[in-house]
């Protein structure tokens, strides 16, 4: 398979003098096309740090990134801003929707300073029927469920069609049925081409995209990758 991303001695570190933190430190790490990979670890570990990394929301200290071959490091902000929308999406644990907007113009957001054609509304219309609410495309967002609400975030990651999805504990507040359900949800992202990287502390998530055949967990602590991961793995 294709390589996506590669970090090579990739490192951020917080602080000056005697009061620094690594939060990444000395980091190689390849992740391919089209896998659901799990960052996993409890909290501190770095995992938010290296997916902010990945979708070039921070830059590192020190070290490369390359997503589809370009050292995001070295784009300017004008590629950085098409990088983040033609590459990235992401979801994240407390949604950012906007209460009093309805599902499909929440959705449509990412669009707004490109403007919005027919083409996109239809998109985003398809994309609420993937993520199974099209029946209630111009229901107010406020009030949704928490499963619901995350299920219109993951439909406005995808309007750009990005190459990767980036999940930062999408499921931190769901209950566990619904949580189980979202990700399955972000898993079968993968047959529709989709790298999907999830950062959660949750072993049940790790379990379920361990069984998948194209997953892979991926553990951290303090800032470094583990094969020694100290975990049970748990069922739902």
């Amino acid at each position: 398979m294709i390589t996506l991303i590669k970090l090579k001695k990739t490192s951020k570190v917080y602080g000056e003098q005697n009061n620094i933190i690594k939060a990444l430190d000395n980091v190689d790490l390849e992740i391919e096309e089209g896998k659901v990979i799990t960052i996993m670890g409890p909290s501190g570990s770095g995992k938010s740090t290296l997916l902010n990394l990945i979708g070039a929301m921070d830059n590192p200290t020190s070290g490369e990134i390359f997503v589809q071959d370009n050292e995001i490091g070295g784009l300017t902000e004008r590629k950085l801003s098409k990088f983040r929308k033609e590459v990235v999406g992401f979801v994240f644990q407390n949604y950012y929707l906007l209460p009093n907007v309805d599902m499909l113009d929440n959705v449509l957001i990412p669009l707004i300073p490109y403007g919005i054609s027919l083409q996109d509304k239809e998109r985003a219309i398809k994309l609420l029927e993937m993520v199974g609410l099209r029946d209630r495309i111009h229901s107010k967002v406020g009030k949704l469920s928490g499963g619901e609400s995350q299920r219109v975030a993951i439909a406005r990651a995808l309007i750009n069609d990005p190459s990767v999805i980036l999940a930062d504990e999408p499921t931190g507040n769901l209950d566990s049925t619904t949580g189980k359900s979202i990700v399955e949800l972000l898993i079968n992202l993968t047959e529709r081409g989709k790298t999907v990287i999830i950062v959660t502390h949750d072993h049940r998530i790790a379990k379920m995209v361990s069984e998948h055949p194209l997953g892979k967990n991926i553990w951290i602590k303090d800032g470094q990758l583990t094969d020694d991961p100290e975990f049970d793995i748990y069922g739902w």
